[in-house]
């Protein structure tokens, strides 16, 4: 019990007896009185006392009568009621009990023994009430939890451990916790485990469990060893948590750190990384890339005419073309609004990449339906090699992008190659 003064209520209809009753339980317990089961049903509904000491002749409505409706109510079914009466029969008795009553005294009372009646009451009601909150976080949690027998036999499990894992509880009951295991951890992992239960009693990490299905799914384990009053183990108490949303959470963050979010392709970010390798390997192999830069022609007037959400529609439909004409060694990345950039290693000469830079313009002028009518768009492309128009990356961008104007400034729908005499040594 915690440090709160007991709450009892005393129904009775004599002033005499809830006086006498209250002098005796006064001292330990915080005392209200009723004396009537009308009064007394709106003081429990109201506030709901720890206890209620319940006469059983009264009129009106008498006491059988008052505890069927404290029982029939599931704000007040819980609180213990003792009935304390005159009538000594057993009928009476009989029917107190069954009306749902948790004790019944016959006067003349021993006070001794009705102290002891209630705090015995009193402390079984606390124990019923932990358990029916440990019961109701067990079967609530959105954590799965698991329970195992000394033997590591599972005893039981909860709601959530069944819909994280595909099996039913009957699927489980007496299975050994071994059922669970998976095989992408080493036997020794477990027993390591294990011995750090029985060291230090309780384990926690990630762990992959065998589901119902056969795959193997990542967790977040705290694993308990419970023990007795003589020390010995009496359960163990394994609560899971699924991590598979926080990792696919990442994998998603992760990939919006090195995607452009509206065509998939690769970022400013990536595409840098790219760059870095298009040099790397050209030093290494002594081959030679290109940097092409394209940007397209006649796209702000769609996005002006059609809004936005036509403009995202060009911006996706041109990443799926480039998407489908480069080879699986070429990169095509996103600048930003309707700039992009191609990164061609491994060539063996310029005219490769003009019969790739021809069939990616040929394309991208092709119409794109929208929902209210077909629109065209051209681009313009500049493009600069490696090793030939620089060693490192921002050079080679900056040289592809002075070609690229180069090409806006030729009628657009076309692609120029870096040259130093007319577009200046940068």
């Amino acid at each position: 019990m915690n440090s709160r003064r007991p709450t009892l209520l005393i129904v009775d209809d004599s002033p005499t007896e809830i006086r006498l009753l209250g002098q005796v339980l006064g001292k330990d317990h915080d005392v209200r009185f009723a004396t009537s089961g009308e009064e007394a049903l709106t003081l429990i509904r109201r506030w709901p006392p720890d206890l209620v000491l319940l006469d059983l002749v009264m009129p009106e409505m008498n006491g059988h009568e008052v505890c069927r409706g404290l029982k029939a109510d599931p704000a007040t079914r819980h609180i213990p009621i003792i009935f304390i009466t005159g009538a000594s029969d057993e009928d009476n008795e009989v029917q107190s009990l069954e009306a749902g009553a948790a004790d019944y005294i016959s006067k003349p009372i021993n006070v001794p023994i009705l102290r002891t009646r209630i705090r015995n009451q009193l402390q079984l009601h606390q124990a019923l009430t932990e358990m029916r909150l440990a019961a109701s976080v067990f079967h609530n949690t959105m954590e799965g939890i698991l329970v195992a027998n000394p033997e590591k036999n599972i005893i039981d499990v909860n709601e959530a451990f069944c819909r994280m894992t595909g099996y039913d509880r009957r699927d489980l009951i007496g299975k050994n916790i071994g059922i669970l295991y998976s095989d992408r951890l080493e036997a020794t992992f477990y027993s390591d485990m294990w011995n750090t239960v029985q060291r230090h009693g309780h384990w926690a990490g990630e762990i992959w469990s065998r589901i119902k299905s056969g795959e193997s799914h990542p967790q977040l384990l705290n694993l308990s060893r419970v023990q007795d009053d003589g020390g010995e183990t009496s359960h163990f108490v394994f609560i899971y948590s699924d991590v598979r949303f926080l990792l696919d959470q990442s994998k998603r963050l992760e990939h919006l750190a090195y995607y452009d979010a509206l065509t998939d392709l690769p970022n400013r970010h990536l595409l840098m990384d790219r760059l870095h390798q298009l040099v790397t390997q050209g030093q290494r192999c002594c081959t030679q890339g290109a940097v092409a830069l394209l940007d397209l022609d006649g796209f702000k007037p769609v996005n002006d005419r059609f809004g936005h959400y036509a403009g995202d529609a060009v911006l996706i439909q041109i990443a799926e073309r480039l998407k489908g004409i480069l080879r699986a060694s070429d990169t095509a990345g996103r600048l930003g609004g309707d700039e992009f950039v191609l990164i061609l290693p491994d060539l063996n000469a310029e005219a490769e990449i003009e019969n790739s830079l021809t069939r990616i313009l040929q394309s991208i002028a092709e119409p794109i339906a929208l929902p209210r009518e077909q629109v065209v768009v051209t681009g313009s492309i500049g493009v600069a090699f490696y090793p030939r128009d620089g060693l490192d990356p921002d050079r080679l961008v900056r040289r592809a992008d002075r070609a690229m104007y180069r090409a806006k400034a030729a009628g657009s729908n076309c692609f120029r190659i870096y040259d130093a005499e007319s577009d200046g040594d940068i």
